[in-house]
């Protein structure tokens, strides 16, 4: 059985600890398995599950002790074991967030030889008169069994590099370290820490995979080797996304250091979609037709992890502010439809947006499992409007058209090759009947800046009860 697989990420950054019933997260995923089968997902990513500076507060990225998994904001060690063991048990595999690049709220240790560096070339001084001086920097992690030595730089705050005496960077020096104090991997001591910590995570809590954050502020060699040494001991294929924040050019060199061993995010697929429901008039408006040029979902699909939003880039949410660019609700059918209703990338759903378009989404998801088999034939040939068909394949002989628009009502010339077949809009933007001609094909149409996904008769009935 083909199962299109999609990545459920269910947490946001204004996750409350507790919900109105009391429960936090992992209680949460453990009541709601059976639900999140249901709706079509067969992976969730996970928070990062460590101790971080922040305490019980802490959104999980200011990691302090990797070993401590009860003092978060998600619940406790034991309740993230029960959750992980029951997604697993229902088939849905677990990705677990691993943050390598930093470290926060270190005991200080004295007398550090450091420089100021300037953030955009670590290997060069602030300043022409900068000189080494000496200071108390927070390296010390005592129950890690770390110090100074195995850290290439501290960052007082979000401005400001420190880099540490007789150390140089892991990658390029216009990339390399982010905040907090930064991990050193050329330092052989902490590499065998790292791996000795994903065994005993590994041994601890299920993992089917793992969520890299900000990799290309990372060894590329680093994270290579703790995950080869991770599926060596797993004796499987684990999965593994990273974040690497980058045009197409730089996705493709880390694919090609990573020796196509780590999926990415496609960022510059969903800075193009902010781009698109931000260009919502003309002149300006976005082309529709280029929606997909220069982006990793076209270049390499298999390794492509295409996403709306996450954590870092989502709408307000629990009366709480935005974050980062985010797509405009006008155009999230659109967007969902371009990453749910295809054959190509392994996508990601953010909660923020189930939250928000929760019913729509559950709509696409329906679409997905039933009707993206086939043949597909593309239709990107207009700035506005927009389309493709699947013809439908053994075992999922079910043909589907889709059709969006960012400008008028629209309308596309699209082949199911099922002749004299009625249609029905999924969506229910529009409630007439398509019938396609002698040779299966027939002129699909869309509202003004929506999307309608269109069905066989039969088939909409069938799903009709899960709307």
């Amino acid at each position: 059985m083909v199962i299109r697989g999609t990545i459920l990420q269910p947490w946001n950054w204004h996750t409350p600890k507790l919900d109105r019933e009391g429960k936090c997260l992992y209680q949460r995923l453990q009541r709601d398995a059976n639900r999140i089968w249901e709706q079509g997902f067969t992976a969730v990513w996970l928070p990062p599950a460590s101790e971080g500076s922040g305490g019980e507060q802490d959104v999980g990225y200011g990691i302090k002790n990797w070993y401590s998994l009860d003092c978060t904001k998600y619940g406790p060690k034991q309740e993230l074991q029960s959750a992980a063991l029951t997604l697993r048990d229902r088939g849905i595999s677990v990705y677990h967030d691993q943050v390598f690049n930093h470290l926060m709220g270190g005991d200080y240790e004295k007398d550090i030889a450091c420089m100021h560096v300037k953030c955009d070339n670590r290997s060069e001084p602030l300043n022409s008169d900068s000189t080494w001086f000496k200071a108390d920097v927070p390296t010390d992690f005592p129950w890690l069994q770390l110090n100074h030595e195995h850290f290439d730089a501290y960052h007082p705050n979000d401005h400001d590099c420190w880099i540490l005496r007789g150390k140089k960077f892991d990658t390029d020096t216009s990339q390399d370290s982010l905040m907090g104090c930064d991990l050193d991997f050329q330092c052989g001591d902490l590499i065998i820490k790292l791996d000795h910590f994903g065994q005993w995570f590994k041994y601890e809590i299920h993992s089917d995979g793992y969520r890299f954050d900000a990799v290309k502020h990372i060894s590329t060699h680093g994270i290579l080797n703790f995950l080869t040494s991770m599926r060596r001991s797993a004796r499987r294929n684990l999965f593994a996304v990273g974040e690497f924040k980058g045009d197409l050019g730089g996705l493709k060199w880390y694919i090609e250091q990573t020796q196509g061993q780590i999926s990415l995010f496609d960022f510059p697929l969903q800075w193009k979609l902010v781009e698109a429901s931000q260009k919502k008039e003309l002149p300006h408006r976005f082309d529709m037709g280029s929606i997909f040029d220069n982006t990793l979902t076209r270049s390499n699909p298999v390794l492509s992890v295409p996403f709306v939003h996450s954590h870092d880039d989502q709408p307000p949410v629990h009366g709480k502010e935005q974050r980062g660019g985010y797509v405009g609700d006008w155009f999230i059918s659109q967007a969902y439809a371009l990453i749910l209703l295809r054959d190509e990338g392994y996508p990601m759903v953010a909660d923020v947006d189930m939250l928000r378009h929760g019913a729509m989404i559950q709509r696409y998801m329906l679409a997905r499992r039933h009707c993206t088999f086939g043949s597909r034939y593309d239709r990107f040939d207009h700035p506005a409007t927009i389309g493709w068909a699947f013809t439908g394949d053994q075992g999922y002989d079910n043909s589907m058209a889709v059709v969006l628009s960012n400008g008028d009502y629209g309308q596309k010339w699209l082949p199911t090759y099922r002749p004299h077949v009625r249609y029905r809009d999924l969506t229910q933007s529009l409630q007439h009947t398509i019938v396609t001609n002698e040779y299966g094909w027939a002129e699909f149409q869309c509202p003004s800046q929506n999307t309608s996904v269109w069905v066989e008769e039969t088939k909409f009935d069938n799903l009709a009860p899960f709307f």
